[in-house]
């Protein structure tokens, strides 16, 4: 990127292109840059990494409603949109919307931004759920660095208005603004950000890794399965065994926590697993 130009930014969400949290993003960097939204055109949060590729939607009225339509000797799926005053709102996924941001638009993007979402995303567990983080994830997978932003709201009884989210697009334009020349994102791919709730006044900033403590349950009740997210009960208390070091533990201290992060995936390649293929194969 030019340093002396503004830079071309992309900006996407899972909550969709009409929730307050894209539009306080958009205000927020659109005085540091040129932005592009392309967004879902509905909430999809928590559809992780996945692709609208070859699949239909086989009823408007219903949005779970997909069916696998690919001939054998096809490769290409239309990815349905629609103008918006923010870009495009797109009937596809945070991932979709990353894919055809960075590589279906002149200019390509000199950076993405995801966000910002409303609730935090923490902790290595979320990353292949989060659709906020899956799309800076797609970026730096495409080589395109990016930043997701989300914010806490647990126990944030108001509802949510753009200008609530005003501190995590400040943040985030600070960040985009600042990087260019600094080559971070030569030894990152993306950075995954969470603001503290807004009604907190941030404690600083802190450098952090993913918290690796997890725990889901599900019980078979009354003939239903159920799940139960063990750590959102102990955050709802603010109280949690994760590390100083760590983004939960940064945000529960009302930082604001930001993850330097690489693209997934480390190969284990070892003696003691060599020996163990070398038994089984």
């Amino acid at each position: 990127m030019d340093l002396d130009s503004e830079p071309h930014i992309l900006l996407t969400n899972d909550d969709g292109i009409d929730a307050p949290g894209i539009r306080a993003l958009y205000d927020a960097l659109s005085a540091v840059g040129t932005v592009t939204v392309v967004a879902p055109d509905r909430n999809r949060s928590a559809v992780g990494r996945s692709l609208s590729y070859g699949r239909t939607r086989s009823s408007r009225d219903d949005a779970d409603d997909f069916s696998l339509d690919l001939e054998t000797d096809s490769f290409t799926s239309p990815v349905p949109h629609t103008d918006h005053e923010l870009g495009y709102a797109v009937d596809g996924t945070p991932y979709d919307c990353a894919i055809v941001g960075t590589k279906g638009l002149e200019p390509e993007p000199d950076i993405v931004v995801s966000g910002c979402n409303s609730g935090a995303n923490l902790g290595a567990y979320v990353f292949s759920r989060s659709g906020t983080v899956s799309a800076a994830m797609e970026a730096a997978f495409l080589e395109t660095p990016s930043i997701a932003v989300s914010m806490d709201t647990l126990g944030y009884d108001d509802d949510l208005e753009p200008a609530d989210f005003e501190r995590a697009g400040e943040i985030t334009a600070d960040l985009v603004s600042a990087t260019p020349g600094t080559g971070l994102f030569d030894r990152v791919d993306y950075l995954n950000v969470n603001v503290p709730r807004p009604d907190c006044e941030p404690n600083g900033f802190a450098i952090t890794r993913p918290t690796e403590v997890y725990e889901m349950d599900a019980a078979f009740e009354d003939g239903a399965f159920q799940l139960t997210n063990r750590l959102w009960q102990q955050m709802s208390n603010r109280d949690i065994p994760d590390g100083e070091d760590t983004d939960r533990h940064a945000v529960l201290e009302e930082a604001v926590s930001i993850s330097p992060l690489r693209v997934p995936y480390d190969v284990v390649d070892t003696e003691p697993v060599q020996n163990v293929f070398d038994r089984i194969l």
